[in-house]
C-alpha cells in the first residue's frame, strides 16, 4: 500500500511564508508519511529564491512563465501529484488554480498567511474546493468567518505555527541597540526607519542600528543612512545568522503596515530582543501586550516609535523584564514540536467533500484547453492587451 503523500506548495521566495513552512516541515513528527515540497517560481519575477534543503522526501522547483496558458502550467504541475489521494497544502494561488482547472478531487488545505485582500480573494474564489482553512492569528480567523459562507465555517481552524527555540541568556550587555529584519519595501514600513532612527539619535547620539534584509527600497534606504557611521546593513542572511543578530540586539523595530502573524516578531521574543511594533490588528495583538511583552505603536507614529525605543534603551531593568515576559509568552505559544504535530494531525484528518468547481476562465481569456501553449506564450509576449 503506498504511503500517504502530503504536498506543500509555496512561492519560491525566501520570506515569512517560507520560514513558517520550513519550520512546519522541520519539526514534523517522524512517520511513514511521504512529504513533498514544491516551490513555484514565476521566471519573470525577481526575488530571493529559497536555497536551503527542507525536511522532506522530495523537493522540487517548478518554473513557469506568466505568459503561458494556465492549462499547460497546471498540467505540468499536476504531474508531481502522485495520486488523487495526495493531500495538497496550499499557501498561494497557482496550486488552487490547478485544482480548479483540472477538476482534481484531492484533499486541499489552505494556510492563509495574512490580512490581505489577495488572500481573501483566493478564499472567496475557491470556497468550493478548499476542505480546510488554517489561520494562525485570531484576527484572520475572525475575518475568515465573515468572508466565507456559513456552511463552510466548520472548515476553519486557528493554529499557531512552530518557531524554533533559541538558547539565549538574558544579556544586559547586548552590543546592538536597534535591529530591523525584513523586506525593504513600503509594506514593511521601511520608509519610517530613517526618521525613527534620527529621533532616537537626537536623545541617544551614539545609538547603533543593524538592518537585515533586501528589497526594492534597498538603494533608497542605504542613501538615507549613508552618513550614519553607526548604521550597518547586513544584507540577506540565513535563518541561523538572523537568530544571531537577534540575540545580540536589544530592540527590534517593526513598523509594518500589515501582516498575518509576523514570524520575525516571534523570533525576536524568543531571542529576548524586545519588539516595538505597529499596532496592526492581525497578529500583533496575539503577541504584544503593550509594555508587558513589547510595545504597540500606531502605524507611522514616528514620535511614539522613537520614544518607545528610547524608554527601552535607557531603562535596562524595564527592558530585561519585558524581554523575559516576551520570551515566556513566545515559548508557551510557539512550541515547535507540539505545534507541528497539531498541523499534521489537522491535515491528516481532512475529510474531502464533493468539490464545486468554477466554470469560468481563470486569468486571461487565452487560458483555454484548446489553445496551444506556444501560441498563447507568443501572443502574450507581444503585450497586445492585459485581457489576453
Amino acid at each position: 500500500m503506498p504511503k500517504t503523500e502530503i504536498i506543500y506548495f509555496l512561492p519560491d521566495v525566501d520570506a515569512g511564508v517560507t520560514s513558517i513552512v520550513r519550520n512546519l516541515l522541520k519539526y514534523r513528527p517522524k512517520s511513514d508519511l511521504k512529504y513533498k515540497v514544491i516551490f513555484t517560481r514565476e521566471i519573470e519575477r525577481e526575488s530571493v529564491y529559497i536555497k536551503d534543503i527542507f525536511n522532506v522526501d522530495e523537493q522540487i522547483v517548478f518554473k513557469y512563465s506568466k505568459h503561458e496558458n494556465l492549462y499547460a502550467v497546471s498540467k505540468r504541475l499536476k504531474s508531481y501529484v502522485t495520486s488523487s489521494d495526495s493531500i495538497l497544502v496550499s499557501n498561494d494561488g497557482l496550486e488552487m488554480r490547478m485544482v480548479q482547472l483540472l477538476k482534481m478531487p484531492n484533499p486541499l488545505a489552505y494556510i492563509i498567511h495574512g490580512d490581505f485582500k489577495y488572500y481573501y480573494g483566493l478564499v472567496n474564489q475557491n470556497q468550493g474546493i478548499i476542505d480546510q482553512y488554517i489561520a494562525y492569528s485570531k484576527f484572520t480567523e475572525e475575518q475568515l468567518y465573515t468572508k466565507i459562507d456559513s456552511s463552510n465555517h466548520n472548515k476553519v481552524k486557528m493554529l499557531y505555527y512552530p518557531v524554533p527555540e533559541i538558547k539565549s541568556s538574558l544579556q544586559t550587555d547586548k552590543p546592538t541597540d536597534l535591529l530591523f529584519v525584513g523586506s525593504f519595501n513600503e509594506r514593511k514600513g521601511v520608509q519610517f526607519l530613517f526618521k525613527i532612527y534620527k529621533a532616537i539619535q537626537a536623545k541617544l547620539p551614539h545609538v547603533n542600528f543593524v538592518l537585515v534584509g533586501s528589497g526594492e527600497m534597498d538603494a533608497e534606504l542605504k542613501a538615507q543612512f549613508s552618513l550614519e557611521p553607526n548604521v550597518l546593513f547586513k544584507g540577506q542572511l540565513n535563518n541561523s545568522e538572523v537568530t544571531q543578530e537577534m540575540q545580540k540586539a536589544k530592540v527590534l523595530l517593526f513598523p509594518s503596515l500589515s501582516e498575518g502573524l509576523p514570524n520575525v516578531v516571534v523570533e525576536s521574543m524568543k531571542a529576548k530582543c524586545v519588539p516595538v511594533c505597529s499596532d496592526i490588528p492581525s497578529g500583533i495583538p496575539d503577541l504584544i501586550d503593550d509594555k508587558v511583552t513589547g510595545y504597540r505603536v500606531p502605524i507611522g507614529d514616528i514620535t511614539l516609535f522613537s520614544n518607545s525605543a528610547i524608554d527601552l534603551l535607557e531603562n535596562e531593568e524595564s527592558r530585561s523584564s519585558i524581554a523575559k515576559n516576551a520570551f515566556n509568552k513566545a515559548y508557551s505559544m510557539f512550541n515547535p514540536v507540539k505545534n507541528a504535530e497539531h498541523y499534521e494531525d489537522l491535515i491528516l484528518k481532512i475529510e474531502p467533500k464533493e468539490k464545486l468547481f468554477l466554470n469560468q476562465t481563470l486569468g486571461g481569456i487565452l487560458n483555454q484547453k484548446y489553445m496551444p501553449n506556444a501560441l498563447v506564450t507568443l501572443i502574450r509576449k507581444l503585450n497586445l492587451s492585459p485581457k489576453l
